[in-house]
């Protein structure tokens, strides 16, 4: 077993026993059609381009990817890390990896241009947690001055040691 899969093993085991609400997996199929079909072609560029970039990151981060075949995200104690496929009444839930990324990088009020070529995968009430596709890493970042990177780590299973350790 993986540093991946044991680490999404113990905040599954903290989220239980706190009775917090754990995510089903990514179903298989869906993760196929993320992995090998492309962007519909009528979404418009933004969209498109967040799909890109997300399938990038399923496909060349198999440990990424580990975590979403366990549970769809999570939400434990301050910590939220994305879901791809979570809905609340029909709607795909605030913490939806594509909404989220396609607000980081077009809304009316503000586009952060430090977050715009990063993939934002999740966030506590300090920081976000981008995927830097440049410089292939994982990055913890101040969630007020996003120029500034409190951590970098090359694996997410190294990401996830460290905020396991901001939640215990």
């Amino acid at each position: 077993m993986n540093d991946t899969n044991q680490i999404i093993g113990i905040l599954n085991t903290l989220m239980v026993s706190d009775n917090y609400p754990v995510a089903s997996p990514v179903t298989p199929d869906t993760m196929a059609d993320l992995m090998y079909k492309p962007a519909p072609a009528e979404w418009d560029e933004t969209k498109r381009g967040v799909y890109s970039d997300i399938q990038r990151l399923v496909i060349s981060r198999p440990d990424y990817a580990d975590m979403l075949k366990i549970m769809d995200g999570l939400e434990y104690n301050g910590l939220t890390l994305y879901g791809m496929t979570q809905t609340e009444i029909g709607e795909p839930a605030w913490s939806n990896i594509y909404i989220r990324n396609i607000d980081t990088r077009d809304n009316d009020i503000y586009v952060d241009p430090n977050l715009t070529d990063k993939l934002v995968i999740g966030e506590d009430g300090m920081s976000v947690f981008v995927y830097s596709l440049k410089e292939d890493c994982f990055q913890i970042r101040d969630k007020v001055s996003t120029d500034y990177v409190i951590e970098s780590h090359t694996t997410f299973g190294e990401l996830l040691a460290s905020l396991l350790n901001t939640v215990k």
